[in-house]
Protein backbone atom coordinates (compact mmCIF):
# COMPACT_ATOMS: atom_id res chain seq x y z
CA UNK A 1 0.00 0.00 0.00
CA UNK A 2 1.05 3.54 -0.25
CA UNK A 3 1.88 4.73 3.11
CA UNK A 4 3.71 1.06 4.17
CA UNK A 5 5.95 1.21 0.96
CA UNK A 6 7.28 5.04 0.98
CA UNK A 7 9.31 4.81 4.40
CA UNK A 8 12.63 6.48 4.04
CA UNK A 9 14.72 7.91 7.26
CA UNK A 10 17.89 8.92 5.95
CA UNK A 11 19.64 11.90 8.41
CA UNK A 12 23.66 10.92 8.60
CA UNK A 13 26.24 13.73 8.59
CA UNK A 14 29.37 13.92 6.24
CA UNK A 15 31.67 11.64 8.48
CA UNK A 16 29.12 9.18 9.10
CA UNK A 17 28.12 9.48 12.56
CA UNK A 18 24.46 10.01 12.71
CA UNK A 19 22.96 13.69 13.63
CA UNK A 20 19.81 13.73 16.15
CA UNK A 21 17.05 15.16 14.31
CA UNK A 22 15.29 18.38 15.26
CA UNK A 23 11.69 17.89 16.76
CA UNK A 24 10.29 19.24 13.46
CA UNK A 25 11.78 16.83 12.04
CA UNK A 26 10.74 13.90 13.96
CA UNK A 27 6.69 15.25 13.61
CA UNK A 28 7.90 15.04 10.20
CA UNK A 29 8.71 11.79 10.25
CA UNK A 30 5.82 10.57 12.56
CA UNK A 31 3.54 11.87 10.26
CA UNK A 32 4.75 9.89 7.34
CA UNK A 33 4.98 13.11 5.49
CA UNK A 34 6.66 11.68 2.28
CA UNK A 35 4.08 9.27 2.22
CA UNK A 36 1.39 11.60 2.32
CA UNK A 37 2.53 13.90 -0.03
CA UNK A 38 2.05 11.10 -2.91
CA UNK A 39 -1.75 10.61 -0.86
CA UNK A 40 -2.08 14.87 -1.86
CA UNK A 41 -1.20 14.32 -5.27
CA UNK A 42 -3.49 11.83 -6.31
CA UNK A 43 -6.27 13.33 -4.24
CA UNK A 44 -5.41 16.65 -6.39
CA UNK A 45 -5.42 14.85 -9.48
CA UNK A 46 -8.89 13.51 -8.47
CA UNK A 47 -10.30 17.12 -7.54
CA UNK A 48 -8.66 18.66 -11.24
CA UNK A 49 -10.27 15.72 -13.04
CA UNK A 50 -14.16 16.72 -11.54
CA UNK A 51 -16.29 19.21 -13.61
CA UNK A 52 -16.21 22.82 -12.27
CA UNK A 53 -13.15 22.29 -10.02
CA UNK A 54 -11.88 25.70 -10.38
CA UNK A 55 -15.57 27.41 -9.44
CA UNK A 56 -15.51 25.18 -6.04
CA UNK A 57 -11.35 25.88 -5.19
CA UNK A 58 -12.42 26.57 -1.64
CA UNK A 59 -13.48 22.97 -1.41
CA UNK A 60 -10.44 21.84 -3.25
CA UNK A 61 -8.03 23.62 -0.75
CA UNK A 62 -9.67 22.00 1.96
CA UNK A 63 -10.32 18.89 0.67
CA UNK A 64 -6.36 18.81 0.25
CA UNK A 65 -5.16 20.33 3.57
CA UNK A 66 -7.60 17.66 5.50
CA UNK A 67 -6.66 14.61 3.37
CA UNK A 68 -3.24 15.63 4.40
CA UNK A 69 -3.63 16.26 7.74
CA UNK A 70 -5.49 12.90 8.35
CA UNK A 71 -2.89 11.16 6.53
CA UNK A 72 -0.14 12.27 8.64
CA UNK A 73 -2.61 11.32 11.68
CA UNK A 74 -2.88 7.63 9.79
CA UNK A 75 0.80 7.81 9.87
CA UNK A 76 1.60 8.78 13.21
CA UNK A 77 -1.19 5.88 14.85
CA UNK A 78 0.61 3.22 12.61
CA UNK A 79 4.26 3.94 14.79
CA UNK A 80 2.51 4.34 18.10
CA UNK A 81 1.00 0.98 17.31
CA UNK A 82 4.50 -0.70 15.77
CA UNK A 83 7.30 1.01 18.11
CA UNK A 84 8.86 -2.68 18.96
CA UNK A 85 8.29 -3.73 15.14
CA UNK A 86 10.17 -0.65 14.13
CA UNK A 87 12.89 -1.44 15.90
CA UNK A 88 13.70 -5.40 14.28
CA UNK A 89 13.73 -3.38 10.56
CA UNK A 90 16.74 -1.44 9.43
CA UNK A 91 14.61 1.18 7.56
CA UNK A 92 12.19 1.88 10.25
CA UNK A 93 14.79 1.68 13.23
CA UNK A 94 15.58 5.02 13.62
CA UNK A 95 11.98 6.27 13.35
CA UNK A 96 11.35 8.73 16.37
CA UNK A 97 9.21 6.38 18.60
CA UNK A 98 11.71 3.15 18.00
CA UNK A 99 14.40 5.07 19.35
CA UNK A 100 11.99 6.84 22.07
CA UNK A 101 13.08 10.55 20.96
CA UNK A 102 9.30 11.18 21.13
CA UNK A 103 6.99 9.27 23.63
CA UNK A 104 3.65 7.53 23.20
CA UNK A 105 1.91 9.36 25.10
CA UNK A 106 3.15 12.80 23.00
CA UNK A 107 2.69 10.94 19.69
CA UNK A 108 -1.09 10.33 21.03
CA UNK A 109 -1.54 14.07 21.43
CA UNK A 110 0.01 14.57 18.16
CA UNK A 111 -2.37 12.22 16.26
CA UNK A 112 -5.03 13.78 17.97
CA UNK A 113 -4.12 17.24 17.09
CA UNK A 114 -3.76 15.96 13.26
CA UNK A 115 -6.96 14.40 13.22
CA UNK A 116 -9.22 17.05 14.78
CA UNK A 117 -7.68 19.70 12.51
CA UNK A 118 -8.50 17.61 9.47
CA UNK A 119 -12.41 16.56 10.95
CA UNK A 120 -12.89 20.59 11.52
CA UNK A 121 -11.61 21.51 8.28
CA UNK A 122 -13.30 19.10 6.26
CA UNK A 123 -16.44 19.57 7.98
CA UNK A 124 -15.88 23.09 6.90
CA UNK A 125 -14.88 23.24 3.67
CA UNK A 126 -16.03 20.31 2.03
CA UNK A 127 -19.69 18.03 2.12
CA UNK A 128 -19.89 14.57 5.00
CA UNK A 129 -19.34 12.49 1.86
CA UNK A 130 -15.65 13.62 1.79
CA UNK A 131 -15.46 13.84 5.65
CA UNK A 132 -16.76 10.27 5.77
CA UNK A 133 -14.59 9.07 3.23
CA UNK A 134 -11.11 10.42 4.68
CA UNK A 135 -12.25 8.75 8.28
CA UNK A 136 -12.75 5.19 6.45
CA UNK A 137 -9.09 5.66 4.89
CA UNK A 138 -7.48 7.43 8.24
CA UNK A 139 -8.67 4.34 10.14
CA UNK A 140 -8.47 1.26 7.23
CA UNK A 141 -4.67 2.12 7.90
CA UNK A 142 -3.70 3.20 11.25
CA UNK A 143 -6.03 0.89 12.94
CA UNK A 144 -7.78 -2.03 10.49
CA UNK A 145 -4.54 -2.56 8.81
CA UNK A 146 -1.99 -1.74 11.34
CA UNK A 147 -3.41 -3.83 14.35
CA UNK A 148 -5.28 -6.33 12.39
CA UNK A 149 -4.16 -7.31 8.53
CA UNK A 150 -0.70 -6.57 9.23
CA UNK A 151 0.35 -8.65 11.89
CA UNK A 152 -2.43 -11.70 10.97
CA UNK A 153 -1.84 -12.06 6.93
CA UNK A 154 0.53 -12.33 4.31
CA UNK A 155 -1.83 -10.51 2.59
CA UNK A 156 -2.22 -7.53 4.46
CA UNK A 157 -1.04 -5.26 1.60
CA UNK A 158 -4.31 -6.34 -0.95
CA UNK A 159 -6.86 -5.86 1.77
CA UNK A 160 -5.54 -2.82 3.37
CA UNK A 161 -4.33 -1.10 -0.08
CA UNK A 162 -7.85 0.38 0.16
CA UNK A 163 -7.34 2.54 2.30
CA UNK A 164 -3.98 4.58 0.55
CA UNK A 165 -6.55 4.14 -2.45
CA UNK A 166 -9.11 6.14 -1.43
CA UNK A 167 -7.62 9.84 -2.21
CA UNK A 168 -8.50 10.01 -5.96
CA UNK A 169 -12.27 9.39 -4.89
CA UNK A 170 -12.10 11.67 -1.46
CA UNK A 171 -10.51 15.00 -4.43
CA UNK A 172 -13.32 13.91 -6.57
CA UNK A 173 -15.96 14.21 -4.05
CA UNK A 174 -14.95 17.50 -2.09
CA UNK A 175 -15.62 18.75 -5.15
CA UNK A 176 -18.73 17.05 -6.35
CA UNK A 177 -20.48 16.09 -3.11
CA UNK A 178 -20.70 12.55 -5.21
CA UNK A 179 -19.24 9.14 -6.73
CA UNK A 180 -18.69 8.88 -10.36
CA UNK A 181 -17.07 6.20 -12.31
CA UNK A 182 -14.04 7.40 -13.07
CA UNK A 183 -12.56 8.27 -9.44
CA UNK A 184 -13.83 4.58 -8.54
CA UNK A 185 -11.87 2.93 -11.89
CA UNK A 186 -8.90 5.43 -9.77
CA UNK A 187 -9.41 4.14 -6.87
CA UNK A 188 -9.59 0.40 -8.49
CA UNK A 189 -6.00 1.19 -9.89
CA UNK A 190 -4.83 2.05 -6.80
CA UNK A 191 -5.91 -0.36 -4.94
CA UNK A 192 -4.41 -2.68 -7.77
CA UNK A 193 -0.90 -1.61 -7.71
CA UNK A 194 -0.38 -1.54 -4.45
CA UNK A 195 0.28 -5.00 -3.96
CA UNK A 196 2.88 -5.07 -7.03
CA UNK A 197 4.67 -1.63 -5.30
CA UNK A 198 4.81 -2.97 -2.51
CA UNK A 199 5.88 -7.13 -2.18
CA UNK A 200 9.93 -5.88 -4.17
CA UNK A 201 10.24 -4.19 -1.19
CA UNK A 202 9.52 -6.76 0.95
CA UNK A 203 11.28 -9.29 -0.69
CA UNK A 204 14.45 -7.06 0.05
CA UNK A 205 13.36 -7.06 3.39
CA UNK A 206 12.21 -10.33 4.18
CA UNK A 207 15.01 -11.46 6.58
CA UNK A 208 13.47 -8.22 8.76
CA UNK A 209 10.33 -9.16 7.99
CA UNK A 210 11.05 -12.80 9.71
CA UNK A 211 12.88 -11.37 12.73
CA UNK A 212 9.80 -9.02 13.45
CA UNK A 213 7.50 -11.68 13.02
CA UNK A 214 5.33 -10.10 10.58
CA UNK A 215 3.74 -12.34 8.07
CA UNK A 216 4.62 -10.77 4.47
CA UNK A 217 4.35 -12.74 1.76
CA UNK A 218 7.88 -13.54 0.91
CA UNK A 219 8.21 -14.86 4.57
CA UNK A 220 5.19 -17.04 4.43
CA UNK A 221 4.71 -18.53 1.09
CA UNK A 222 8.66 -17.69 -0.27
CA UNK A 223 10.63 -15.38 -2.58
CA UNK A 224 8.62 -17.12 -5.85
CA UNK A 225 5.61 -16.84 -5.08
CA UNK A 226 5.76 -13.27 -4.53
CA UNK A 227 7.35 -13.01 -7.52
CA UNK A 228 4.37 -14.94 -9.37
CA UNK A 229 1.75 -12.38 -7.51
CA UNK A 230 3.98 -9.65 -8.61
CA UNK A 231 3.22 -10.14 -11.92
CA UNK A 232 -0.14 -11.37 -11.45
CA UNK A 233 -0.74 -7.89 -9.99
CA UNK A 234 1.27 -5.90 -12.31
CA UNK A 235 -0.39 -6.75 -15.08
CA UNK A 236 -3.89 -6.10 -13.56
CA UNK A 237 -2.75 -2.59 -13.02
CA UNK A 238 -1.97 -2.34 -16.59
CA UNK A 239 -5.07 -3.66 -17.76
CA UNK A 240 -7.02 -1.32 -15.15
CA UNK A 241 -4.56 1.84 -16.16
CA UNK A 242 -5.87 1.24 -19.51
CA UNK A 243 -9.78 1.90 -18.05
CA UNK A 244 -9.48 5.50 -17.80
CA UNK A 245 -8.76 6.32 -21.52
CA UNK A 246 -12.15 4.64 -22.68
CA UNK A 247 -13.79 6.14 -20.39
CA UNK A 248 -12.75 9.88 -21.54
CA UNK A 249 -11.47 8.93 -24.42
CA UNK A 250 -8.28 10.26 -23.53
CA UNK A 251 -6.05 9.08 -26.37
CA UNK A 252 -2.71 11.04 -24.33
CA UNK A 253 -3.39 9.28 -21.59
CA UNK A 254 -4.12 5.99 -23.00
CA UNK A 255 -0.60 6.24 -24.48
CA UNK A 256 1.50 7.46 -21.35
CA UNK A 257 -0.90 4.48 -19.50
CA UNK A 258 0.05 1.45 -22.78
CA UNK A 259 3.83 2.33 -22.62
CA UNK A 260 4.41 2.88 -18.96
CA UNK A 261 2.19 -0.28 -18.08
CA UNK A 262 3.81 -2.39 -20.45
CA UNK A 263 7.37 -1.22 -19.00
CA UNK A 264 5.85 -2.40 -15.80
CA UNK A 265 4.66 -5.74 -16.82
CA UNK A 266 8.24 -6.32 -18.48
CA UNK A 267 10.21 -5.36 -14.84
CA UNK A 268 7.61 -7.92 -13.10
CA UNK A 269 8.86 -10.31 -16.07
CA UNK A 270 12.70 -9.58 -15.46
CA UNK A 271 12.15 -10.11 -11.88
CA UNK A 272 10.19 -13.10 -11.54
CA UNK A 273 13.43 -14.86 -14.18
CA UNK A 274 16.48 -13.70 -12.09
CA UNK A 275 17.83 -16.68 -9.47
CA UNK A 276 17.60 -15.49 -6.52
CA UNK A 277 20.45 -14.02 -4.58
CA UNK A 278 21.88 -10.22 -4.03
CA UNK A 279 20.90 -9.13 -7.72
CA UNK A 280 17.80 -10.24 -7.46
CA UNK A 281 17.24 -8.28 -4.47
CA UNK A 282 18.69 -5.17 -5.83
CA UNK A 283 16.59 -5.59 -9.46
CA UNK A 284 13.44 -5.57 -6.60
CA UNK A 285 14.13 -2.50 -5.04
CA UNK A 286 14.65 -0.60 -8.60
CA UNK A 287 11.02 -2.21 -9.51
CA UNK A 288 9.76 -0.70 -5.87
CA UNK A 289 11.71 2.55 -7.03
CA UNK A 290 10.31 2.57 -10.42
CA UNK A 291 6.13 1.91 -9.10
CA UNK A 292 6.10 5.21 -7.57
CA UNK A 293 7.64 7.00 -10.58
CA UNK A 294 5.15 4.60 -13.00
CA UNK A 295 2.02 5.64 -10.22
CA UNK A 296 2.88 9.38 -10.88
CA UNK A 297 3.28 9.43 -14.29
CA UNK A 298 -0.24 7.92 -14.86
CA UNK A 299 -1.71 10.65 -13.04
CA UNK A 300 0.33 13.22 -14.38
CA UNK A 301 -0.82 11.99 -17.73
CA UNK A 302 -4.30 12.15 -16.14
CA UNK A 303 -3.93 15.82 -15.92
CA UNK A 304 -2.35 16.42 -19.39
CA UNK A 305 -4.59 14.59 -21.14
CA UNK A 306 -7.73 16.72 -19.90
CA UNK A 307 -5.55 20.07 -21.01
CA UNK A 308 -5.16 18.52 -24.33
CA UNK A 309 -8.16 16.72 -25.35
CA UNK A 310 -10.45 19.37 -23.21
CA UNK A 311 -13.21 16.56 -22.08
CA UNK A 312 -15.82 17.31 -19.63
CA UNK A 313 -17.70 14.70 -17.17
CA UNK A 314 -21.49 15.57 -15.61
Amino acid sequence: MLKEGLNTNSLDDLSGQRLRPSLLSDLWVLAKARVVSLLVFTAAVGEILAPNALIHWESAVAGLVGIALAGGAGGVLNQIVEPALDQHMRRTLHRPLAEGRISRPGAILYAAILMGAAIAILAWGTNPLTLVLTLVGTVGYGVVYTLYLKPSTPWNIVWGGLAGALPPLIGWSAITGSLAALPLVLVLLVFVWTPAHFWPLAICCRQDYAKACIPMLPVTHGVDRTRKEILNYAILTWIVSLVPAFLTGDWVYGAIAALSGAWFVWMALHLKALPEGQEMDRYARRMFAYSISYLFLLFTALILGKLVMGYGFF
